[in-house]
Order: structure tokens, then C-alpha cells, then sequence
């Protein structure tokens, strides 16, 4: 009895040799094999390196986390709009908490800013829970928002999604989601 071997792209150092019975598809009632391997059109992985590529890791911890939102919270107290977006990716999607319109390009993210911050806003993490991985850190929790409407400070409770990627030597924010708690406490 021969072993089947697979190969996965971008796993580099991992035990490739995996025993048949493992299906990296799924089979659909008429029995057509659909593979989800990660793969788009023209066979061309996604979001993996390659198999011939070395992917260094660099450390996503809960204080890296931390750091991150201090980084963005501080950028926000200096009101300027262009220093917040500078922190996303170009490529980012902004789901802001006080506009209906998803924001995916730099100038767009900049333009949420420039409004946003005319409230002085100042966040702080009530609760958070983090995801690791290689390059990529998910911190996603509520947070309280402090701002200033119609001259008086008021607290905004939220719920919030940041995800960073490591590009270029730097962590960017690649999706950020917040939104105001549905239900008054």
C-alpha cells in the first residue's frame, strides 16, 4: 500500500507528509469535487507565500496589540486626519462608527477623519480579544469612545475589529470595523 503525499504552498517547515484520506475539497451532492485550498483562478495561491519562499513571522502578541491601538488612539489626539490614515494599508477597508459609507481608499479613510476627529474623540478598551497569526494580528472587543457633541463630553460605547497585516517592515491596519453598541446599557 503506497502513502499519498501532498504538498502545501507556503508552509514551508511544516511536516508536509499527510496520509490519504485527508481531502483538502468537498464534494457536492452530484459528486463534483469543488477544491478550497486557497486558490484562486490560475492556480495562483492566496495570501500564502509561496513554496519557494521563506515567510519570517514576526512575533503578534496581546502587548503588540495594545501598542497598535495606542499607536492609532494617539494619532487621533494630534487632529490630523492625514497621521491617522498614514496607519492604514493602501488597500484598507475603514467600516467607521458614525458614517454609512464603507471607506477603501486612503483619500476616503482620510476624508472619515477629517470629520471624526473635529469630536476630539479618545478611545478606551473596555474589553478585547485577540487572534495571532503569521504577519497578521486580529484584535476585536468594545471599546468606549470619549467626545465632545454640541460642547458637552459624551461616552459612546463600541464595538471594534482591527486587523493588521506586517507589510514593508511596518504593521498597517488592513480592516478596521466599529460600531455603536445596538443597545442602551
Amino acid at each position: 500500500m503506497t502513502t499519498k503525499r501532498y504538498h502545501i504552498t507556503g508552509t514551508t517547515g511544516i511536516d508536509q507528509g499527510i496520509e490519504k484520506g485527508i481531502s483538502y475539497g468537498h464534494y457536492q451532492r452530484n459528486n463534483a469535487e469543488q477544491v478550497i485550498t486557497g486558490r484562486a483562478a490560475h492556480n495562483i495561491a492566496i495570501d500564502t507565500a509561496s513554496d519557494y519562499e521563506t515567510v519570517v513571522c514576526q512575533p503578534a502578541t496581546q502587548k503588540l496589540a495594545e501598542e497598535l491601538f495606542n499607536k492609532w488612539n494617539n494619532a487621533l489626539q494630534t487632529g490630523n486626519a492625514k497621521q491617522v490614515a498614514a496607519l492604514y494599508a493602501e488597500d484598507a477597508v475603514l467600516l467607521p462608527t458614525v458614517s454609512n459609507l464603507p471607506r477603501t481608499t486612503p483619500a476616503e479613510i482620510e476624508d472619515y477623519f477629517i470629520h471624526f476627529l473635529e469630536k476630539k474623540p479618545f478611545g478606551t478598551i473596555k474589553q478585547r480579544n485577540i487572534k495571532k497569526g503569521c504577519n497578521k494580528l486580529t484584535d476585536a472587543g468594545i471599546y468606549d469612545f470619549a467626545v465632545i457633541s454640541a460642547g458637552k463630553k459624551e461616552i459612546v460605547p463600541a464595538r471594534y475589529t482591527f486587523v493588521y497585516e506586517y507589510r514593508n517592515n511596518q504593521w498597517k491596519i488592513v480592516h478596521h470595523h466599529s460600531s455603536m453598541m445596538p443597545e442602551k446599557k
